[in-house]
């Protein structure tokens, strides 16, 4: 059995790129190498999830990752249209290339039960205007902070969570 520390956020905080979009204000947090964060199963999406209350974020959390679901990026409160068309937005200070995204919405009431047939036609809409992107939506959380509820879960059939992944290293997870 191998130990894997749990998932942490950086704790040496850099400072967010702050961005205007009209009079809309929101940040990107660029994760520098040594605070690579890897959200390799769900579990780790939960995680992450429960920590961005710790983040200067109010509505919603846009992550970014690689191949090897490695964040390459964490949007904090994005206009909806950089959220929508993330694929085709150039973002300051992104040179990492992206190729999957969890949407992490904060909710201050979580629903228990399967998801309403609104978050269900959200889910799929956002879902399929990132694959004609050429992107994987891997999950959409809703969190209040104590729950975390997953729309891919919840909607899909066969969610990419049970996908096997190959990690940085080469060796499947």
């Amino acid at each position: 059995m191998s130990f894997k520390p749990h998932l942490r956020l950086p704790r040496r905080r850099q400072q967010a790129l702050k961005l205007e979009s009209g009079n809309h204000s929101w940040s990107i947090l660029h994760p520098g190498p040594e605070d690579s964060i890897v959200i390799a199963q769900f579990a780790d999406a939960v995680m992450l999830a429960t920590e961005v209350f710790d983040l200067p974020v109010c509505h919603e959390v846009l992550v970014l990752l690689d191949e090897h679901r490695r964040v390459t990026a964490i949007l904090l409160d994005p206009p909806a249209d950089v959220g929508l068309f993330i694929g085709m937005v150039e973002l300051p200070g992104v040179e990492a290339p992206f190729c999957q995204t969890i949407s992490i919405v904060i909710d201050p009431h979580v629903p228990a039960g399967p998801p309403s047939d609104n978050d269900r036609c959200g889910y799929h809409a956002l879902r399929r205007a990132h694959m004609a992107q050429g992107l994987l939506l891997l999950d959409v959380l809703l969190t209040d902070g104590e729950n975390v509820r997953s729309l891919a879960i919840g909607c899909d059939p066969d969610p990419a969570w049970y996908d096997e992944i190959v990690a940085v290293d080469g060796s499947s997870e």
